[in-house]
């Protein structure tokens, strides 16, 4: 189920929320056995504690116009360790990769990644105390540079020099997710895009080629996670 298209109960829907929430927090547990994740999660929950991401990102929403783009939706959501993981297996990373992730809220994807693969992250995102904190936490934690952010708009990103991205378009309108397809249009051939919620090969069949569809638990139930091969559809391998 996806909030979507739920149509529940405000107020069961906070406590399912809430429960899941708890539920795959507990599961996560087993992923933050680093002592460097494990301290920049808890110094990133006690940041958010009195004010959640959910509550900063709708404030930046509503003060920017684009509460209608993001369709009752939250504009910002997680995704679990879990889902993560399995995002990172299938894409076989390693220490020698480099990811981008777009949309990278309080940056605690790039964090992990990076510290449980060992691969180069980047995160972009618009909102400034995202990145303000994560800034913070990443100077104090990883002081090795494999993290870093930047603050600004995804959109005028050079995509030429990345091999993995990912982004999250579940919170995002159809226009978006368009332009988001045409921004990833630019990455080299044989780069792979993650992205939840989204089939870029419905955009453009002629860049955005399927290799593996699979289910991911995010707070708000069941999602379509796709990872696409960049190029044509001549090279593509078996779904």
């Amino acid at each position: 189920m996806n909030w979507k298209n739920a149509g529940e109960n405000r107020f069961f829907g906070w406590f399912r929320a809430l429960g899941t929430e708890i539920v795959l927090s507990l599961v996560g547990l087993r992923y933050c056995f680093s002592c460097r994740f494990l301290c920049f999660e808890l110094q990133r929950r006690l940041i958010y504690l009195f004010c959640s991401p959910w509550a900063i990102s709708r404030r930046f929403l509503d003060q920017q116009g684009q509460s209608s783009d993001v369709q009752d939706a939250q504009g910002y959501g997680e995704t679990p360790l879990i889902t993560l993981n399995a995002v990172a297996r299938r894409l076989r990373l390693s220490e020698k990769d480099a990811l981008l992730e777009l949309g990278s809220g309080t940056g605690r994807n790039c964090a992990w990644l990076s510290d449980r693969y060992g691969c180069r992250t980047c995160g972009i995102e618009q909102i400034p105390q995202y990145v303000y904190f994560a800034e913070k936490m990443v100077k104090r934690h990883f002081s090795d540079g494999q993290v870093s952010l930047i603050c600004g708009d995804m959109f005028a990103l050079d995509m030429s020099d990345w091999h993995f991205v990912y982004v999250d378009c579940t919170a995002m309108s159809e226009p978006c997710i368009g332009q988001v397809a045409f921004l990833c249009a630019g990455l080299p051939n044989g780069a792979k895009l993650v992205t939840v919620n989204a089939s870029m090969s419905e955009w453009m069949p002629e860049r955005f080629q399927i290799e593996t569809v699979f289910p991911g638990l995010f707070i708000w139930g069941w999602s379509e996670i796709r990872i696409h091969r960049v190029g044509p559809p001549d090279e593509s391998a078996e779904t």
